[in-house]
């Protein structure tokens, strides 16, 4: 509505657009906690984040690895293929032992998605919902370590 004093912007839009700067600020400062980086001693928590991420609406394309006869080309675009079942396999095996080691490893399916697909495909709009949902999950994963 023009004239109301904040440039067309509502008040929600507003809040989201707070929302999201908190929460790129959250993110930038996952780094230097602790909680991010330590190995857990068992696999409980990382487990539970993963079936949290992994049972999230738009998981289901990430979940097993890209059929090469699906996605011709794949192998030859793409040089470390990564899905959720390698995540979960890598945790139970101590390969990943931290948040930060997951959200890496999540992070690079996301990246071998919109890499293969394109930056406007309808694969890349699924992809920032779940990286978003994932970032989300990470976020509250930490914070709950932290205060433990």
């Amino acid at each position: 509505a023009a004239g109301n004093g904040n440039g067309g912007e509502s008040e929600q839009e507003k809040k989201k657009r707070r929302v999201a700067m908190e929460k790129q600020q959250a993110l930038l400062l996952l780094d230097k906690n602790e909680a991010y980086h330590r190995n857990h001693p068992d696999t409980t928590a990382l487990l539970q984040l993963w079936k949290r991420v992994s049972s999230h609406r738009t998981a289901a394309v990430f979940r097993k690895p890209v059929n090469p006869s699906e996605a011709p080309g794949y192998t030859d675009r793409i040089l470390f293929p990564m899905d959720l079942s390698l995540v979960r396999k890598m945790i139970v095996a101590k390969m990943i032992r931290s948040y930060s080691d997951f959200h890496g490893r999540v992070g690079l399916i996301c990246h071998n998605c919109v890499k293969f697909n394109g930056r406007e495909s309808d694969y890349a709009i699924l992809t920032r919902d779940f990286e978003s949902y994932v970032d989300d999950q990470v976020l509250t994963a930490v914070k709950n370590a932290s205060l433990s």
